[in-house]
């Protein structure tokens, strides 16, 4: 160490007690001290310092907990401490000029358990320089996570890939590395623990044990509860803890049950999150499942195992469908230990971990969502074994969705497979946003022929509909599409598709394939890669496809191409040489105008040749009956649509109506609308003013700038045009998609241009009711005549000039019974053919009449009355 005494004097002379008192780096020595201290520095709070005796202690904050605790440093200098009957000045050896020969910094985090810094030689010292850690009466060296090791290229294993370097090291390092050690991660300091041992009873432990790991920056005693118990067949794992938490909440208090007999398996899991007093409200969930290894119900399809879970102010994450297999909720149905499974045992806290720790939960706090699942595990023809589980969560968003599990192995009783399969599938429906996704892919389980033999990667849909300002668009994806085949980030994202096979030591086999369905283009390619490697002597062949078509306009492109080499790594004396060998070709075709390109590869050369047209560099421009095909069909292209008022039978058209609408006096509002922006709206047939403004549409596809659209909007009435001018009127603005009336293509906006003018909303001016009822002349005030007279009642006793009205009943189902029967049809023909005869014709008659029968058991309010014929 090159610090002097004085200068370490100094600064503990300029501290004030009970104040702050940071130390820097260079005074710590060279050692580990950034495994001790954050950033290598150590800042003490409440600092009482000796400055003769080169002491200081206080409180500060270690690598173990961001909780400040109690430390305590002490500086040895030359000479200090050989004699102890001199002097504290002569105790100095040469005083301040001395040199600092250790340094012995001591953080104690209660229960036993500390961190000790050994920086030289210090006094009182038994260790040697570095980071340690005291725990439970065990002493470890501190040491953080080692950075990648360098690789060597001429050391390749089995599959081609390069090993490190050969590395000799002596006896005493090989032993130190296989000592345990305490390892510093992002998480704090965690120790080793000794190898579990399975104990019959109860255990509670002080904090809940991390199968492999342990924490030991928070003392015993405050984080909760673990219980485990063993009695075959019988196991009970739980634990109940309290964990951090981001704002607006402060604690997070989780647990976990997990029950097995043997015969049957269950799971209980849940938190409740705390909130920090900002206004937020607590959030909690809860999930169970129960099953068992035999399933019940007939072999065609038996239940082994059901769940149910709930979330208040929660929302869970929607894994993809290549992710299902480790889906926490999906596999409690069928083994809840294996969440958290380490070989044979089981531990609650990482099953608790896999839930809700971590910077991506599954289950995470969201203010003003509910949640609840439902999920089964099954086996159908004791082949197909599956999992499934509806999850709908409503709130700020209303989101369904089914997820399953299913897979099969070949042969079923055997215990040497040739094939496993399972798929994982994936559907999500957010009908508040118009959008369905539904995704199918293998999981990590999947091989055939070989374990080595893996199958990866799904295939991904996704639909838009109703108010989405993408309805109509969708994509079907299948593997991961390559660089230069890109679509917009809106489509669904596969993980890659292929297999990849290690046969043996020597051969490896990699296959990959892509395709891409759009309302614009179609895309599929693949690829095949076969490695052998032997020893110094090394040999590949590459194959490659890849085909896009597109459509509005037409255009294709197609490419193929393959290598083959051979390599070999020759040593000569002390020198190792490669020698390679590579040939390959490859052709691509484009068109129209169709051109291409072959290139021919050597290990010595390549060359290309061209032929025919040029590569396109943009998309041409569309004529307009190209265009006029991307657009929707003309019946929705232009619509006017009744809001309140209309009074008609039935919806009225929206297009090319040629009745009139029968609308409300008393106040009308109606819609007009169109697909396409507009630049300029009118409210009159004949006007030149437009009452709203835009700015000029851009049509991408057509590669036409600055075009003018307008709408017009006027009423028919009397045969003549009306202006709507004097009425209400609303300007409606929305988004356009940038592909048809954009200016460039990879304009921003994700597709999309807003605030465009897309129709009006119109309402009628109020109704004037004037102050008179106006002239009313005679023929308003006529009646029609009664003939023959007759002498109207004037009380109740007067007797009836006539024959008196009576409700003899069953009126109505002899009105309904026959109105409309053949006797009567023929009867009411005859009357009319012979009133025509006598020139009292009526005109075209209806005579059906089936409707007046249907309605007559609804139309009368009572029994009418009847008077005898004649």
């Amino acid at each position: 160490m090159t610090v002097c005494v004085g200068e370490i004097r100094e600064i503990l002379e300029r501290a004030v007690p009970g104040e702050a008192l940071e130390i820097p780096a260079a005074f710590l020595g060279d050692g580990d001290v950034s495994l001790v201290f954050h950033g290598g520095v150590l800042c003490v709070d409440d600092a009482r310092c000796d400055p003769e005796e080169l002491w200081v202690t206080g409180r500060t904050v270690t690598t173990a907990s961001p909780l400040p605790v109690p430390v305590r440093m002490a500086f040895t200098g030359e000479g200090k401490g050989e004699s102890k009957g001199e002097s504290k000045g002569e105790s100095n050896g040469e005083g301040d000029g001395a040199r600092v020969t250790g340094v012995l910094a001591v953080a104690d985090l209660g229960g036993g358990r500390a961190l000790v810094f050994v920086d030289g030689v210090p006094d009182g010292a038994e260790l040697r320089p570095g980071a340690w850690v005291v725990w439970e009466g065990r002493v470890l060296p501190l040491t953080g996570r080692r950075a990648v090791p360098e690789v060597d290229p001429g050391r390749l294993d089995g599959l081609g890939r390069p090993l490190p370097p050969v590395r000799f090291r002596a006896a005493g390092e090989r032993e130190r590395d296989r000592a345990p050690r305490a390892l510093l991660t992002e998480h704090g300091i965690l120790t080793p623990r000794p190898p579990a041992r399975r104990r019959q009873g109860v255990r509670l432990l002080d904090s809940p044990a991390v199968r492999g790991w342990s924490p030991i920056g928070t003392p015993g005693g405050e984080n909760g509860l673990s219980v485990d118990y063993v009695n075959p067949p019988l196991r009970i794992a739980g634990a109940l803890t309290a964990l951090p938490a981001a704002p607006p909440y402060k604690t997070v208090v989780g647990g976990v049950l997990l029950v097995d007999t043997g015969a049957f398996n269950g799971s209980a899991m849940g938190a409740y999150v705390v909130p920090d007093g900002s206004g937020a409200q607590p959030s909690l969930f809860a999930y169970g499942s129960l099953g068992s290894e035999t399933g019940f119900g007939p072999p065609l399809f038996q239940v082994r195992g059901i769940s149910a879970g709930f979330g208040w102010n929660s929302r869970v994450r929607v894994p993809s469908a290549d992710a299902l297999g480790g889906f926490p909720f999906l596999i409690a149905l069928d083994n809840p230990g294996e969440i958290g499974a380490d070989d044979e045992e089981v531990d609650p806290l990482k099953v608790l971990s896999e839930l809700i720790g971590g910077s991506n939960p599954w289950v995470r706090p969201q203010e003003g969502d509910l949640w609840f699942a439902a999920g089964l595990a099954f086996d159908c023809f004791e082949t197909l074994r599956g999992r499934a589980m509806a999850l709908v969560q409503t709130g700020s968003d209303l989101t369904i969705s089914l997820l399953g599990v299913a897979g099969a192995q070949l042969p079923t009783k055997s215990d040497k497979k040739i094939a496993r399969v399972e798929i994982g599938i994936e559907a999500t429906l957010r009908p508040t946003a118009g959008e369905l996704s539904i995704s199918a892919g293998f999981t990590e389980k999947t091989f055939l022929i070989d374990p080595n033999c893996k199958l990866r990667g799904g295939v991904g849909m996704k639909f838009w509909f109703g108010e989405h300002a993408q309805a109509g668009d969708f994509a079907l994806i299948l593997g991961a599409l390559p660089r230069g085949r890109e679509l917009p980030a809106r489509y669904p994202k596969q993980q890659p598709a292929g297999i990849t096979w290690g046969v043996g030591s020597t051969v490896n086999i990699t296959g990959s394939a892509y395709a891409a369905f759009t309302p614009k283009s179609l895309m599929a390619g693949g690829g095949l890669d076969v490695t052998f490697q032997s020893g110094m002597l090394r040999a590949w062949l590459s194959a490659r496809f890849d085909a896009l078509l597109e459509w509005n306009p037409f255009y294709f492109d197609v490419g193929l191409g393959i290598r083959v080499g051979v390599s070999a790594t020759i040593k000569v004396w002390f020198v190792k040489v490669r020698i390679s060998i590579e040939v390959g070709v490859s052709l691509r075709v484009w068109g129209p105008a169709v051109g291409g390109e072959a290139t021919v590869h050597l290990w010595f050369i390549s060359f290309t040749i061209g032929f025919g047209a040029g590569r396109r560099s943009g998309e041409p421009a569309l004529g307009w009956g190209g265009f006029q095909g991307m657009l929707p069909p003309p019946e929705n292209m232009v619509r006017t649509t009744p809001v309140t008022g209309y009074t008609g039978e039935g919806a009225p058209a929206t297009r090319d109506g040629t009745a009139p609408w029968l609308v409300d006096s008393g106040g009308f509002t109606f819609t007009a609308d169109t697909q396409a922006p507009v630049s300029r709206l009118y409210l009159d047939r004949d006007s030149t003013t437009p009452v709203e403004t835009d700015e000029t549409l851009d049509i991408l596809p057509m590669r036409l700038k600055d075009r003018q659209s307008e709408l017009r909007v006027w009423l028919s009435y009397n045969g003549g045009a009306d202006s709507l001018t004097d009425w209400s009127r609303t300007v409606l603005r929305g988004s356009v998609p940038n592909g048809l009336w954009g200016e460039q293509a990879d304009a921003p906006g994700d597709g999309l241009l807003p605030g465009r003018i897309l129709g009006v909303r119109l309402v009628s001016p109020p109704v004037d009711h004037g102050t008179s009822t106006g002239f009313i002349d005679e023929k308003g005030l006529s009646f029609d005549p009664i003939a023959p007279d007759g002498n109207l009642p004037l009380c109740a006793d007067e007797e009836a000039p006539g024959p008196v009205p009576r409700r003899p009943g069953g009126v109505i189902g002899t009105i309904a019974r026959g109105i409309d029967a053949p006797g009567t049809r023929t009867h009411r023909a005859a009357l009319a053919e012979a009133l025509t005869g006598l020139g009292a014709g009526a005109g075209p008659l209806d005579n059906d009449l089936s409707g007046y029968a249907h309605a007559a058991g609804t139309a009368f309010t009572a029994e009418p009355m009847v008077v005898p014929a004649g």
